[in-house]
């Protein structure tokens, strides 16, 4: 795990909610809405979104589509996955 990904993990866990609810599992974990955590991120570096797709890609996050954009997709859930 890089350490940007390490960072974007430990924002998500700072400002997400749990979702320990189990209605579904597969969200079960730490969600935050790609807006705020944007908003939170865009101080630590300007390339949340590749890092969001690497940390996908290790299994570490989840959420719908492919792409995200600022403005468009700012109540797509994001879920740390734990």
């Amino acid at each position: 795990m890089t350490e940007e990904v390490q960072k974007l993990c430990e924002v998500i866990r700072d400002i997400g909610e749990h979702d320990g609810d189990g209605r579904d599992s597969h969200r079960k974990g730490i969600t935050v809405e790609f807006g705020k955590l944007f908003e939170h991120y865009v101080a630590i570096s300007n390339t949340l979104v590749g890092i969001l797709l690497r940390a996908r890609k290790q299994g570490l996050v989840d959420f719908e589509g492919e792409m995200l954009w600022q403005g468009k997709d700012n109540h797509v859930i994001i879920t740390l996955l734990e």
